[in-house]
C-alpha cells in the first residue's frame, strides 16, 4: 500500500506524480509473479497509452481483464516489456476504439463528451474482442473475483489506496493471495503497486459504482 498523501490530489496528479523509477517498476513486476499463483492478472500501465492516458483506466482494465480471461487482444505485449510505461499503448488505444471512446482509425480523438468511460463502454469493447462481459452489482463482482472470476470493479481510487484523492477508477480483480486477500491489478498504479491484495471489506468500502464479470 502506498503512503497516504496529506493533501487532496487531482486525477492527473495522482497518475503522474509518482514517477516511473526502476525500483518501483520492479516492485510491480514482482507483485505480478506473486499473483500468478492465485490468478492470471497482469500489470498494464495506463500512463503512456496516448493523449487520453489520464482517463484510460477503463480501456486498460479491459485489456487486463481479457488477458486474465485467456483472451489477450491483438497487439498485447506480455512480460516486463508490456508492464513498462507505454508497453501496451497499442492494445489500449485499440480498446478505446472498440469501446466507442475514440473513432475508428483515430485513437488520438474522442467520440464521447465525458471523462473516462462507463462500464457499458468497456463491456462493448470486451465483446468486440470476443470476450463475455456480464454487468453485475459491485458486491456480486467482489465475491465473484474472490471465487476466481475476472472482474472489472469501479472503485473510488482514494478509498482503495488510502490516499486523499476523489475520483472514480477502474481496476481488475481476480483470485486471492496466500492471506486470503482479493488480488487487484491497478492500471493507475502499475509502477508502484502493480498487483496487490485487499480484504473483501476494504474493496466494499471502496465502491464507486458497479462491476462487470469478464470471461
Amino acid at each position: 500500500m502506498t503512503t497516504p498523501l496529506t493533501t487532496p490530489i487531482s486525477r492527473r496528479t495522482a497518475f503522474r506524480g509518482l514517477g516511473v523509477a526502476g525500483l518501483a517498476a520492479a516492485t510491480g513486476l514482482l507483485a505480478t509473479k506473486k499473483a500468478n499463483a492465485a490468478s492470471d492478472l497482469v500489470v498494464v500501465d495506463q500512463i503512456g497509452t496516448g493523449p487520453w492516458d489520464d482517463e484510460n483506466c477503463g480501456p486498460t482494465s479491459a485489456v487486463i481483464a481479457l488477458v486474465a480471461a485467456g483472451k489477450a487482444p491483438e497487439h498485447y505485449v506480455s512480460g516486463s516489456e508490456g508492464a513498462a510505461v507505454g508497453g501496451n499503448a497499442t492494445a489500449v488505444k485499440n480498446m478505446r476504439v472498440s469501446s466507442g471512446l475514440s473513432p475508428a482509425g483515430d485513437p488520438a480523438a474522442k467520440s464521447v463528451d465525458y471523462w473516462g468511460a462507463y462500464l457499458k463502454d468497456l463491456e462493448k469493447g470486451i465483446r468486440e474482442h470476443d470476450g463475455t462481459a456480464t454487468h453485475s452489482q459491485y458486491e456480486e463482482g467482489v465475491d465473484a473475483a474472490a471465487s476466481g472470476s475476472v472482474v472489472i470493479l469501479h472503485v473510488h481510487h482514494g478509498r482503495l489506496i488510502d490516499e486523499e484523492a476523489d475520483y472514480g477508477h477502474f481496476v481488475v480483480a481476480q483470485g486471492k493471495d496466500s492471506d486470503g486477500n482479493i488480488l487487484v491489478s491497478d492500471p493507475g498504479r502499475a509502477q508502484t503497486i502493480g498487483i496487490t491484495g485487499y480484504s473483501r471489506q476494504h474493496l466494499l468500502d471502496a465502491q464507486r459504482a458497479d462491476a462487470t464479470i469478464v470471461s
